[in-house]
């Protein structure tokens, strides 16, 4: 018989040199937040389980005390559970104990996911001698997709292959050292793999795999170890490491198919033919020589846009040369990577955007960042340090912006409102002193104890 738990019984010696940390996104069922403490203190004791109604509070957990709080991404029911840095073989035992109150008490969809947080409690292991090519190339992203396909795409957890340069290239015979010290890593979280903490010092650092969710995730217990375990083998096969043969092999395939791809759209004939429902114009002229000598100005723009998002196509490219802006027009549009830097109009999207100007636009399940949204609708959406006039937001999570329009719904975190803003009921309006668990804390300034820091909770919710 075939079992996830015996794949990796000869790996033991490295596993056990593992801390991992986890993040559980799920919803609530019926339990009140005063009964969801009770429980999970219960269950997971000697752990002891503090909860907040701040989105990403400050509280840090540790191998004793966890915490449960808001996870507005998924919406205002959605709840995230974070564990801290446990030894593996602890790790496991509470995994399988809150993937357990989850399958009681909870439940999940495509929004929700559990990430892996990994470091190693060994001196000899330090993150910062990781081999990150090696990791990524040795990184199996097609078999994670067939056990969770609907994560293939999702712009939250994005793959870490396309953060391989390639455009600088001319050629396929390049030196896997030149790559290597060419990646340039990226400064969001939103991948597969999350690289943004692996230089922090020994004690605060780690790598976050950010692959696995979607609905029922919280099913099977079997599945989850068996990607733990991989997850920790490969990164501890890359600490400190060397390429192989097999390293060198794969990164030649992955050059060789990019940049193919890349240098054929950089002829407008070859575009025409690959792309024959997407028309380019130039200042609104639909010209073939305008077009084409405008084109080695543009492409780089628009190779950027089509690898960004899901099967672009029936839609009108406009670049305004006097302004030197591109705006998309009646296009159908779904992000797999951040998108920065475009003006769409009348377009239905979906994904994360940062810096782009939206116009009567029809926006789903995304997140913006210092985003424009005019005559548009948004719904479940983060919304964040964004300018919204004449907008409809419905069930949205509204922070740091200038709203002049009307939400309805959703969650109201902070900024600026317009003459014309109006909100609805439904419209939760948090701050930092909302508290979902009536926690108390130390008043600044208390000898001996640092502002913050938890003093009790206000009710005795349990006995135990």
């Amino acid at each position: 018989m075939r079992k996830y738990s015996d794949k990796f019984l000869d790996q033991s010696n490295k596993l056990k040199k593992a801390k991992v940390g986890f993040e559980f996104e799920f919803y609530l069922k019926d339990l009140s937040y005063y009964k969801t403490l009770e429980v999970l203190n219960k269950d997971l004791d000697p752990v002891k389980v503090w909860g907040f109604r701040k989105y990403h509070s400050n509280f840090t957990p540790d191998e004793n005390n966890f915490k449960i709080e808001p996870d507005l991404s998924g919406g205002s029911n959605m709840v995230e559970l974070v564990t801290g840095p446990l030894s593996f073989y602890d790790a496991k035992y509470y995994l399988i104990k809150i993937l357990k109150f989850i399958q009681n008490y909870g439940y999940t969809n495509d929004k929700s996911s559990i990430h892996f947080n990994l470091s190693f409690d060994d001196d000899d292991m330090d993150l910062n001698d990781l081999n990150i090519l090696k990791l990524i190339l040795n990184t199996d992203e097609d078999e994670i997709y067939r056990s969770y396909p609907s994560r293939k795409g999702n712009v939250y957890a994005k793959s870490v292959k396309g953060i391989i340069p390639f455009k600088e290239y001319d050629f396929f015979n390049i030196q896997i050292i030149v790559v290597k010290n060419n990646i340039r890593l990226p400064n969001d979280k939103y991948y597969g793999i999350n690289f943004t903490n692996i230089t922090n010092s020994k004690e605060s650092q780690r790598l976050e795999f950010r692959y696995i969710g979607g609905k029922d995730y919280e099913k099977n217990t079997g599945q989850l170890i068996y990607f733990l375990e991989r997850f920790i083998i490969n990164v501890y096969d890359c600490v400190d490491k060397n390429f192989n043969t097999e390293d060198i092999n794969k990164l030649e395939e992955y050059l060789e198919e990019n940049i193919t791809k890349y240098k054929n759209l950089s002829n407008y004939n070859n575009f025409i033919v690959d792309f024959p429902t997407i028309q380019i114009q130039i200042d609104q002229i639909n010209d073939y020589d305008v077009i084409s000598a405008y084109y080695y100005k543009i492409y780089k723009k628009i190779y950027e846009l089509i690898e960004s998002t899901d099967d672009l196509s029936d839609c009108i490219i406009n670049y305004i040369t006097t302004t030197q802006m591109m705006e998309i027009v009646d296009g159908d549009i779904k992000t797999t990577s951040t998108i920065s830097g475009y003006d769409m109009i009348n377009c239905k999207v979906s994904g994360i955007y940062d810096d782009c100007f939206f116009i009567g636009c029809e926006i789903n399940n995304s997140q913006l960042t210092k985003c424009k949204l005019q005559n548009t609708d948004a719904d479940n959406t983060k919304i964040l340090n964004c300018n919204v006039e004449s907008s409809t937001l419905k069930n949205c999570y509204f922070m740091d912006g200038y709203l002049n329009g009307d939400m309805m719904g959703g969650v109201y975190r902070s900024g600026k409102l317009g003459p014309y803003a109006t909100m609805d009921s439904e419209v939760k309006v948090v701050t930092d002193y909302d508290n979902f668990f009536d926690t108390k804390f130390e008043i600044d300034g208390e000898k001996g104890l640092d502002k913050g820091s938890i003093k009790q909770f206000g009710k005795k919710i349990w006995n135990i």
